[in-house]
């Protein structure tokens, strides 16, 4: 457009800048502000090249502002500020005016633009409050005017001095004559309007001459001020025709000064015009001069009179006054050089002049109301004698004496000021000539700043309100001491002003110290800062407030910061920084700054001059950093810069995230220094470098910024002191603004923008507040009311420990004990309910929203927990549940939170959603939903719910479950009860869509929980567990089969298909589709209950029930569906992969599956828990990683070496099973001769070993008795350290790992093989010292000292020793420890004799230790010998994990690194013991006597003793033939008949049958005999349960087992296959015997066994009579299988 229509594209711009303007849009924010900046840039470019439309449009737009009709005082403002934009935006254009511009334009320029610029320069007069400002903006307009188009004004004002030569003395109109002071004026432009004047000065009113006079002198000064160089030329190259015209208005201006009055209106201009001539005041010097020159030396002798106070007049003093300060301040412009004849005119003056205005006994003043040209007047004479003699400086010591007026300080500072800021000629003289002074102008500064301060805090208001201010404020202060006026306040707020803007114009003015020590220097500069600092936050005075900023960044610059104390810059620069930062940090996080955002941006200058200071000074940049307030500054700027993010202003935002990239540049400056890593600095670099990259999102909107922001904060993983303090403050003004909000909402819901973005900053950053320790529970806070009390009765939502009182106000108070992290998060929970009429939708949605979307994954656990509480307590309380609104509103709220959630998935949600299970709150969630009924809200939460369950189930890998089998099974019956629940009964069309979409999302989220489930009914144990399995298949087949059915009867239905038919068509087709995915996914799981029930339809008679089946069939193969669990041995593999679940390993050495059985199983069941543990890790070769994990966690937790295995811990208890079960050999081949030798030989029984004296009997000797033991001691120690040869491998490999968990510290830097090979790295280094001592102090502890001491009990003496050797067995064993432990005796006197013989025995002793730990034999050459009982223990480990499921998952959730040990080991092990079903329950007598070492002594003693075989039934056991001894075989041996079938599990004590065989046996069994097992109809009634079944191989002597010929299997059938083969470790042993024949016929059996020796039961031969064998009978199975099959022939 701007190509092809300029004029039009130009004019939309101008539209566009029009519209935008305050005026016409209100109240400006920042966003306007930029955006009007814009549009002035933009204009400001365009009119270079289409000038004429830009001021055109523009002179316009100036004008109908011009006329608006405006009330009120805010629509005032709006009106100033754009009359004041635009005057700006034309001075830029007209500015930027190119020089060949069409002299068309001058005459659009006079007619249109100047009359208005006239207005605002006459109009705007005293009295006005922005008459200043608007004259000022309309001055610069005319200014830039009348450099390229004075022609135009000059023709103005030459028009106007013609009027006024004819007008009359009433209608005297000098508006357009006083355009002179504002025009930009040349040497020429000057000429032609002193040529103009002369012309007609002489007919003008009077009015309108002194009105020529007061502008001339003006237009003068703008020459010289914007034209020095040709006002210079002009006293080096004199202009006749300047001269002329200047003398001639002289002798005019002279002639009309006839009275004293006139005099002193004309001698200004007077003075002004003879500088203009140079040649007459060189000549007026002379004694004598000629006649027309003679009025312009009396005028100066006149001049110097009433300078000198002898003009007669007051008025003339002053008028003189002015002239020679005129006459200084021109002789200023002139070189010294070119003319030395004006400067002896000066000083013919300037003596009198200084001693007129500078005398602080008769201040110069001309009334009240001329102070400020007074001050002008004076300032304009110090600079003017300051640049003519910078040494001449009485004045200067006068004005700089403290008993001086404070007009004369403000005099002395605003000169200074102007020396410094205006030194455009080369011979003024620089401010360094007054450094020397710097010392008393800070003195000046401090006490001029505590008289201000002082004031402030006097009377400062007693309610602070934000106000832009457009007006200097005439606020009362106090002067120090004493009451003043409001002059005198107005007048310090100046002097202080013009004093920091000295400081910004140039720092070193106030930094001069010479000669001082380096400690007074940094003190005075600390003290100057401060001041400045205390300046920043000051509200009412603005100005005051941004030149303090401007020149604490001017001292902040790295040459400035050099000068605060030059000897020790570095650590000066630390310490007085580091206060600015703290200081002004603090105020901003108190929100005590109206301009914060102005501040922020000030303190981001300020950042990067810190970092360009240590860049500069890189090498030694953290010189003097370690100091407290260094550490503090950085503190309060993180604070400050955290609670900026959540401001409701988007710059302020964008600026905080600015400064976090120079945090991080400080910090790598830093860190390069002290060569460190850089988060040792600052901790969370990484998310604050991204902090300030998104800063320059400009084009963005709020709520995006907010999410960003959001989003990183998330990512703040390291907790600081900067973040917390920001999480407490931000959270105490968050309570504020809740009560606020909720107490008086009068405000628009925009302004609660800063609540949500602070609720949104609380969630996000709440992670890394998790881990501090919790503070004690302020005074009682605000809590939302959550609805109307007749509602709120059976409310269960009083989240946590807050209690709504009220729906008004109320107070909730919370438990000591609680963080204050969750007591945030028990508001938010409170205020997702909020009942508030006018706010409490917006409340409720928001912080639903902030809650699912933008919490810390970090937070999961704690909100998991506290909505499963809350939603628990529905169910908590007695009779039914309280169903209410606000309940049903808390739990919609939880669904749609915990969607949003798992939806989300935010960085790090992986990790930490599964820190807390969600199953119990979401089956309280479904359990409260059911109760709703089928309401239309009812059913839209239901849907939600299934769709929360869907989605639940994608995050499945990443949530933890405790009992996930069984909750996945709960569901899917809540659910599937939902499935056609009305969608038939609905009359309404949109409750039938209602109903359709529940079925649909139902039947989505059964598909997602019925994928890999195996069905587990509620009741049933392992007999049952099949059928109950199938029944519950049937069900849920049935279901779906009826869904089926309804979907294809409505899509059958014949009508025609349009509009919201279509619709529904599509749902049902979707619906359909879900469906076959459900049975797809159930059959998949449960292939082996299901199969039977869904095969027949493949042989409906209905083909769509058909197609169907072909399609569930396909889905299943298309899914991988394996058949293994149909096979035989289905039962075999589940138990299988259960045990190498629990042994799996993972890459670190962790056992997973096995520490986590291992901490959560209680004391009680830890022996059975070590005997389980050992005996499976033995069998696979990896019992030295189960040792390593459980010794290194003991090592870890253990105080010290004494208590190290020393109490009943699950480590201790593996060890002393391992003792006992690996070692029982080696006790009894080491300790059985040397005990034999001892108790059997008749010396020793008279021997006594006693020595402690209080247990002496009178004929015993005490060093006798020390002997003995001494000697029996020795005799016991030689033997057993002279054993190591003997030691037994899986001992020394428990001493091995004992040995390197107590000593090797991890090493870090080996690979995982490394680590497996060398088996070293496990546990930091603990006890190193005694490392080998923990190994003999275990062992003598936990293995030799109890056989010592107990060899009866351990086996090894069939009898006890006697007394008096048993003694000495004890105190031997008390010997040994302290042997074993490297102590000596020091508590028990009566041992202590013994110290020389345990000292001397320590090397001994730690050799034998060192020879049996040092080494760890390898795995393979371990004879394993455990491994053949391992099933006994399988099914016991099958309970210790269904009885311990949910706390493994629970300890698992909290602990895991899903990462370290591969794909979620707990979910395999939870379908797995889904699949095998609860344990079996087993009878006390089989539990007790499975965990015993039986032998047949022990056995047939206990039996014996309780008189078994005299009880009924045993007698009863007897009758029922179940075993017998009859007849011989054809080689001679007895034949003994088991018949399986007449043994009923549950119904016989199968200890009573063990003990009934062995009596049975016992004649025998010392000879061969031979046995035959009828397994005739035998089946899983019949089954010996596998403790049981472990019984048999272990109750009878050794030789019982060795004499067994043959055994004879009779009639095996296929149950009895698939139970050996699920016990196959127990009969590895007999696997492949020749020892086992099968035999299926008696004529076979007759091959061992003559027909009349045969006594097997007539039942069992009566089959053989009437039987019917198919041969080469395909049995359905996994793979193709071949059997017989015997049948008893149909009756005919």
């Amino acid at each position: 457009m701007a190509a092809h229509k300029p004029v039009e594209w130009v004019q939309a711009v101008i539209n566009r800048f029009d519209e935008q303007l305050p005026v016409k849009t209100g109240h400006q924010n920042n966003h306007t502000k930029v955006s009007t900046e814009h549009n002035k840039e933009y204009l400001i470019n365009i009119s270079k090249y289409k000038f004429s439309l830009v001021i055109s449009g523009l002179t316009n737009i100036l004008k109908n502002v011009n006329n608006m009709r405006i009330f009120g005082e805010a629509a005032e403002k709006n009106l100033y500020l754009s009359q004041l934009i635009i005057l700006d935006t034309l001075e830029k254009c007209l500015a930027s005016q190119s020089k060949d511009c069409l002299r068309l334009d001058e005459t659009m320029l006079v007619k249109q633009l100047l009359p208005e610029i006239c207005h605002f320069i006459h109009t705007y007069r005293e009295g006005h409050q922005h008459a200043a400002e608007l004259r000022a903006a309309a001055s610069g307009v005319l200014f830039s005017l009348s450099c390229n188009n004075f022609n135009a004004v000059f023709s103005r004002i030459s028009t106007r001095l013609q009027e006024l030569t004819v007008c009359s003395e009433d209608t005297v109109d000098v508006h357009d004559i006083e355009l002179m002071q504002y025009i930009n004026v040349d040497c020429f432009k000057l000429k032609r309007l002193l040529q103009e004047t002369v012309f007609k000065f002489k007919a003008l009113k009077k009015p309108a001459q002194l009105a020529v006079i007061n502008s001339l002198e003006k237009a003068f000064w703008n020459w010289v001020e914007n034209y020095p160089d040709e006002f210079t030329t002009l006293y080096q190259r004199p202009q006749t025709d300047m001269a002329d015209a200047a003398e001639r208005l002289f002798d005019l201006v002279d002639s009309f000064a006839e009275s004293a009055k006139r005099k002193a209106a004309v001698w200004p201009l007077q003075i002004i015009l003879l500088i203009l001539c140079p040649e007459i005041t060189h000549i007026i010097s002379r004694e004598v001069v000629e006649e027309s020159k003679a009025n312009k030396k009396l005028f100066l002798e006149s001049l110097r009179k009433a300078l000198a106070g002898q003009g007669g007049s007051k008025q003339l003093t002053e008028s003189a006054a002015i002239a020679c300060v005129k006459l200084c301040k021109a002789s200023t412009y002139i070189n010294l050089e070119d003319h030395s004849g004006i400067f002896l005119l000066v000083q013919s003056f300037v003596v009198d002049l200084k001693a007129l205005l500078f005398s602080p006994t008769k201040p110069f003043s001309r009334g009240a109301g001329s102070q400020n040209a007074d001050v002008d007047l004076m300032i304009d004479c110090f600079v003017s004698c300051f640049r003519i003699n910078p040494h001449n400086n009485h004045h200067f010591k006068v004005c700089l004496a403290s008993s001086s007026p404070s007009t004369f300080h403000f005099v002395l500072v605003n000169s200074l000021h102007r020396i410094i800021t205006n030194s455009d000629l080369d011979w003024w003289s620089k401010i360094d000539a007054v450094y020397c002074y710097s010392g008393e102008l800070r003195l000046m500064f401090s006490d001029t700043l505590s008289r201000v301060m002082h004031g402030l805090h006097t009377h400062a208001p007693q309610r602070m309100t934000p106000s832009l201010s457009f007006k200097e404020k005439m606020t009362t202060s106090l002067k120090f001491k004493e009451r003043a006026t409001d002059v005198d306040t107005r007048s310090y707020k100046c002097l202080l002003l013009v004093l920091v803007k000295l400081i910004h114009a140039d720092p070193k003015l106030m930094l001069h110290n010479p000669g001082k020590q380096a400690q007074e220097t940094q003190s005075s500069t600390a003290e100057l800062i401060a001041g400045l600092v205390q300046l920043v936050p000051l509200a009412n005075t603005a100005q005051l407030s941004q030149e303090a900023m401007e020149a604490l960044l001017v001292l902040h610059l790295p040459e400035t910061i050099e000068l605060w104390n030059p000897e020790a810059p570095i650590e000066t620069f630390w310490d007085i920084s580091s206060q600015v930062l703290f200081l002004i940090c603090k105020k901003l996080i108190g929100h005590q700054m109206v301009n914060s955002t102005e501040v922020l941006k000030w303190l981001r200058e300020i950042l990067i001059c810190r970092n360009k200071f240590l860049l500069k000074n890189k090498e030694c940049a953290t010189q003097g950093s370690g100091i407290p307030i260094c550490r503090q500054a950085q503190t309060k700027l993180e604070v400050c810069l955290y609670m900026f993010l959540w401001s409701p202003d988007a710059e302020a935002v964008l600026v905080a995230m600015s400064c976090f990239r120079h945090l991080c540049e400080e910090a790598d400056i830093r860190s390069s220094a002290d060569e460190l890593p850089v988060q040792t600095i600052l901790p969370n670099y990484a998310t604050f470098t991204e902090f300030a990259s998104v800063s320059n999102m400009m084009a963005t909107g709020r709520s995006t910024l907010q999410k960003r922001v959001m989003a990183l904060l998330r990512r703040i993983e390291h907790p600081t002191t900067g973040n917390t303090e920001a999480w407490e403050d931000t959270l105490a003004k968050w309570e504020q603004d809740t009560k606020q909000i909720l107490n008086f909402p009068k405000n628009k819901v925009e302004d609660g923008q800063e609540w949500i973005n602070m609720t949104g900053f609380l969630c996000a950053l709440g992670g890394v507040c998790l881990s501090q320790p919790s503070k004690p529970c302020g005074p009682a806070t605000y809590s939302p009311p959550m609805g109307p009390m007749s509602e709120r009765k059976y409310s269960m939502v009083s989240v946590g420990s807050c209690d709504v009182s009220n729906a008004g106000t109320s107070a909730t108070c919370c438990s000591s004990t609680e963080t204050p992290l969750g007591r945030f998060l028990d508001r938010l929970l409170a205020l997702l309910v909020c009942g508030h009429e006018r706010v409490g939708l917006h409340v409720r949605t928001n912080v639903k929203e902030l809650l699912g979307l933008e919490l810390s994954p970090v937070l999961y656990h704690m909100l998991f927990n506290k909505l499963r509480n809350s939603i628990g307590r529905f169910f908590d309380t007695q009779g039914p549940v309280p169903i209410n609104d606000t309940n049903t509103q808390f739990v919609e709220q939880t669904i749609a939170i915990m969607k949003n959630l798992l939806d989300n998935h935010a960085e790090g949600s992986s990790e930490h959603l599964g820190q807390a299970s969600i199953e119990t709150m979401m089956l309280n969630l479904v359990r409260y939903v059911r109760i709703l009924g089928n309401t239309l809200h009812a059913i839209q939460m239901k849907t939600k719910l299934c769709q929360l369950v869907e989605v639940m189930m994608e995050r499945r890998d990443d949530l933890s479950f405790c009992q996930e089998m069984k909750f996945r099974n709960k569901m899917v019956e809540y659910l599937t009860d939902w499935v056609m629940g009305t969608s038939n009964q609905a009359a309404d069309d949109d409750i039938k869509c209602l109903t359709r979409d529940l079925d649909q999302a139902s039947m989505e989220a059964v598909v997602s929980l019925l994928a890999g489930l195996p069905l587990q009914p509620e009741e049933g144990d392992g007999v049952e567990l099949m059928e109950a399995k199938s029944q519950l298949f049937l069900k849920y087949f049935t279901l779906f089969m009826n869904l089926l059915n309804d979907c294809s009867e409505v899509e059958d239905d014949g009508q025609p298909v349009v509009g919201r038919k279509r619709g529904m068509s599509r749902r049902l087709a979707s619906l359909r589709h879900c469906t076959v995915l459900a049975m797809s996914n159930l059959l998949n799981a449960n292939v082996d209950s299901g199969l039977m029930h869904s095969i027949g339809l493949g042989y409906h008679k209905d083909l769509q029930t058909r197609a169907t089946f072909m399609e569930v069939l396909t889905k299943i193969l298309q899914q991988g569906t394996e058949f293994d669990t149909l096979a035989e041995t289905v039962l075999a593999d589940r138990f299988e992969r259960l045990v190498e679940l629990v042994t799996m390993m993972g890459d670190q050495g962790e056992l997973p599956i096995a520490m986590a059985l291992a901490n959560v199983v209680p004391g009680s069941q830890w022996d059975e828990l070590a005997r389980v543990l050992v005996t499976l890790f033995d069998s696979r070769h990896l019992l030295y990683q189960l040792l390593w994990n459980m010794f290194s966690k003991e090592v870890e937790l253990a105080d010290s070496m004494q208590t190290l295995f020393r109490g009943n811990s699950l480590a201790s208890k593996i060890m002393t099973f391992c003792f006992k079960v690996y070692g029982a050999a080696y006790l009894q081949k080491l300790l059985e001769p040397l005990l034999k030798g001892v108790v059997t030989t008749p010396e020793w029984h008279s021997i006594s070993f006693e020595v402690d004296t209080t247990r002496l009997e009178q004929s015993e000797n005490l060093e006798e008795n020390q002997r003995n033991l001494l000697q029996i001691t020795d005799r016991f120690f030689l033997a057993i350290i002279n054993s190591s040869s003997e030691f037994p491998p899986q001992l020394r490999s428990v001493c091995h790992c004992l040995y390197q968990a107590t000593c090797h510290s991890l090493l870090t830097k080996a690979t995982v093989k490394d680590r497996k090979e060398n088996k070293k790295a496990v546990v930091s280094q603990r006890f190193p010292q005694d490392s080998i001592g923990a190994v003999g102090s275990a062992m003598f502890l936990r293995f030799i000292n109890p056989a010592v001491v107990s060899p009866y009990e351990a086996g090894i003496l069939d009898e006890k020793p006697p007394p008096r050797i048993e003694r000495g067995l004890k105190l031997m064993s008390k010997i040994l420890q302290s042997i074993a432990n490297h102590v000596l005796f020091t508590k028990e006197e009566h041992m202590r004799p013994f110290n020389d013989f345990v000292k001397s025995n320590f090397d001994a002793a730690r050799r034998f230790f060192l020879d049996i730990a040092s080494d760890s034999p390898p795995s393979d050459s371990v004879n394993h010998s455990l491994s053949f009982i391992s099933d006994g223990n399988v099914l016991a480990l099958h309970r210790l994990l269904w009885n311990n499921q949910e706390r493994i998952g629970q300890y698992l959730s909290s602990n895991r690194d899903h990462k370290a040990v591969g794909r979620r080991p707990f979910d395999k092990m939870a379908t797995l013991l889904a699949y095998l079903g609860p344990p079996e329950h087993k009878p006390v007598a089989d539990t007790h006597w499975s965990s015993l070492n039986l032998t047949s002594s022990k056995f047939e003693e206990f039996m014996t003793r309780h008189q078994v075989h005299e009880k009924d039934e045993f007698k009863a056991l007897k009758t029922l033939n179940v075993f017998y001894q009859a007849g011989t075989s054809k080689n001679g041996n007895p034949l003994f008949y088991y018949i399986a079938r007449r043994f009923k599990t549950g119904q016989i004590n199968g200890d009573l049958l063990i003990y009934h065989v062995l009596l049975t046996l016992k004649p025998y069994y010392a000879k061969p005999y031979e046995i035959i097992v009828d397994l005739t109809h035998v089946g899983p009634s019949n089954r010996f349960k596998t403790d049981f079944l472990s019984k048999w191989f272990v109750v009878f002597p050794g030789f019982a087992y060795e004499n067994v010929v043959v055994v004879y299997v009779y009639n095996c059938n296929t149950w009895v296959r698939e139970y050996t083969k699920y016990h196959e470790r127990l009969l590895t042993g007999l696997k492949g015997s020749k020892r086992v024949q099968f035999i299926d016929s008696p004529v076979r059996l007759v091959e061992h066994v003559e027909a009349e020796q045969q006594k097997l039961p007539a039942a069992t031969l009566a089959l053989e009579e009437d039987l019917k064998v198919f041969h080469n009978a395909l049995k359905v199975a996994h793979k193709d299988t071949k059997v017989s099959i015997k049948a008893p022939r149909p009756s005919r």
